[in-house]
């Protein structure tokens, strides 16, 4: 009977060494959100949570030799923020699994199906974190997490950035003459003036890296000139444009520039084009993406005999079976995650162009 084979075959399939496989792959390396700006963490519970303490400490106050000394006031605030993180995944059906089935009645082993599940299992772990590279990107843009219509889901997360913090270049930079040096110092007062950490990295797109090269503020600082008649036609490079960076005391730009498939044959930039980001030294202040337990982790880890460990149960994973109408073998990639932020006040989101 096909489903006794089956069930033979995918005795083969053993779920600890798939999760081993799957968790030592790595996020892409252009990934830059969930590698650095949201970095990934995984956390054992299915919710998020992010709690903080806020103490308003005021200096002390002189006295006179031998009079009472002040009682002071102190201010505390302690926040606890938290909800559920969300289910994603995808499954693929095994192809050409007539083919399969056929070669093992000939006397041929199952590693053909065993290669196929592995192959999908590596698939379903890229899925899931380009989905989650995505979700970095939305939080960012505009300190929302915004699902609309997504497999029936429509939900939003509002982080509250506060306007401040997502300004808009008075000339758009695509005009050279903007003045985009200016722009940046104004962004970094302001962050200065609501005691935000000095920005240690810029990111933006190839295109508006680009916009920098061509720029006249830039190119009049890199050639130390007054007079724009005096100042050479010629498109700086990206390092020069970082030169002149460092003379201003501006973090150095990372260029971003991902391009994600998406299931209708469409791709998407996690962020816009025309966005420009000034972020924080410690990127964990500020937000993570979170990876909790799920159903499927839950399960495995569980029992007298657990498929895998309990602290490798959150984070994604991946689980085979089979069914015999039709007879179809399947696997399927799991992960409850979100981007978090814990801090909505100390980066720029700026629109530039």
């Amino acid at each position: 009977m096909p489903n006794d084979m089956l069930e033979v075959l995918l005795r083969d399939i053993n779920p600890t060494e798939i999760n081993a496989f799957v968790r030592a792959i790595q996020t892409p390396a252009d990934y830059e959100l969930t590698q650095t700006v949201v970095p990934e963490r995984t956390v054992n519970s299915v919710k998020w949570q992010a709690r903080g303490t806020k103490r308003r400490i005021a200096a002390a106050s002189y006295r006179a030799w031998d009079a009472q000394t002040k009682v002071a006031t102190r201010e505390i605030t302690r926040w606890v923020t938290e909800g559920k993180l969300l289910p994603l995944g995808q499954k693929y059906i095994v192809g050409e699994l007539e083919t399969i089935l056929q070669n093992v009645q000939r006397g041929m082993d199952g590693e053909d199906l065993v290669s196929s599940l592995y192959d999908d299992a590596a698939a379903h772990v890229l899925s899931v974190k380009s989905r989650m590279e995505l979700a970095a990107g939305d939080i960012l843009a505009d300190g929302k997490f915004t699902l609309t219509g997504e497999n029936g889901l429509t939900i939003e997360a509002n982080h509250n950035v506060p306007a401040g913090n997502m300004p808009a270049a008075p000339t758009v930079w695509t005009n050279p003459a903007a003045d985009m040096l200016g722009d940046e110092l104004r962004w970094i007062e302001y962050l200065r003036s609501i005691g935000a950490p000095r920005p240690a990295r810029a990111l933006t797109s190839y295109k508006t890296m680009a916009l920098a090269m061509a720029n006249d503020s830039y190119r009049a600082a890199y050639y130390q000139s007054v007079s724009p008649s005096a100042t050479p036609t010629a498109v700086l490079s990206p390092a020069d444009v970082n030169v002149v960076r460092a003379r201003y005391n501006l973090p150095p730009i990372t260029d971003y520039d991902v391009l994600i498939d998406l299931d209708d044959g469409t791709s998407k930039r996690p962020l816009p084009e025309n966005m420009f980001f000034l972020l924080p030294p410690d990127a964990r202040q500020m937000a993570e993406t979170q990876y909790g337990l799920t159903a499927e982790g839950i399960v495995l880890s569980s029992g007298g005999n657990p498929s895998i460990d309990r602290e490798e149960a959150p984070g994604i994973i991946v689980t085979t079976g089979y069914q015999d109408d039709p007879v179809q073998v399947w696997s399927k990639g799991a992960a409850a995650a979100l981007p978090v932020m814990y801090t909505p006040d100390i980066h720029i989101a700026a629109t530039v162009w």
